[in-house]
């Protein structure tokens, strides 16, 4: 029998290349591993995608603010809503279950390219949806 992947390594490396574009043009940090996930911080805000491996594998992103201490403060938002409620779209254009890896990595790109859709609408800031 063949070694089942590592699907959460695979998850941030796949978070890490879709979206690059957060470190190279949009003034974000280089992501940190939170244990769950990853977080770009960029000022008042940060972006956290999670990969649940579990009987209802996900993904997930939330925008949080971030307090000027560096620690996190009281808004969050889940990114299919805030897409949605900035009018991008239907929540289904950013996906959470995963039941494959190929989903995972599917799901992975779909939240990239919503955050892509997002994030000039924001700024900076975290509106209440």
């Amino acid at each position: 029998m063949g070694k089942r992947p590592d699907l959460p390594k695979e998850f941030r490396s796949e978070v890490r290349t879709a979206l690059a574009y957060l470190t190279e043009s949009e003034g974000f940090s280089e992501p940190e591993d939170d244990g769950l996930g990853l977080v770009f911080r960029r000022g008042g805000l940060a972006v956290r995608l999670w990969y649940h491996d579990g009987l209802e594998p996900t993904v997930s992103t939330g925008l949080l603010s971030v307090d000027p201490d560096g620690t996190p403060g009281r808004k969050h938002v889940w990114l299919d809503d805030l897409y949605t409620a900035l009018g991008c779209g239907p929540p289904q254009d950013v996906p959470f279950s995963a039941f494959t890896r190929r989903a995972m990595l599917k799901r992975v790109h779909a939240h990239a390219a919503a955050l892509r859709r997002v994030l000039p609408l924001l700024d900076g800031e975290i509106p209440e949806v």
